[in-house]
């Protein structure tokens, strides 16, 4: 993740727009906290690990796409869980990438 503020401070700018700055900052944030992996179901639970921090948390199961699945890569987008389709592409390639590595 990079900020405009460390591109301007690197290229000698002393003057700095901090509410630009809280803008950039807050935007960035929101994005990493955004996604998620279904890590199992528990009954009428899912539970779901946040992909940048960790953190585990458990969700009624109904609020979840239909089609959602173990492993599934989730984005929260106005409240409302999506699957993040072209994320979860790219993992499934990184997966097969790192196997089809190991059987060589």
């Amino acid at each position: 993740m990079e900020l405009n503020l460390l591109n301007e401070l690197n290229r000698g700018q002393e003057e700095i727009d901090i509410n630009q700055f809280q803008r950039e900052l807050t935007n960035k944030l929101e994005e990493m906290e955004n996604k998620f992996t279904v890590d199992r179901f528990e009954g009428d639970i899912a539970v779901l690990e946040n992909r940048d921090t960790g953190e585990m948390i458990n969700i009624n199961k109904n609020e979840l796409p239909q089609d959602a699945k173990e492993g599934s890569i989730l984005k929260l987008n106005n409240k409302k869980y999506e699957i993040d389709m072209e994320e979860q592409k790219e993992v499934e390639k990184r997966i097969k990438d790192k196997m089809n590595k190991l059987w060589k």
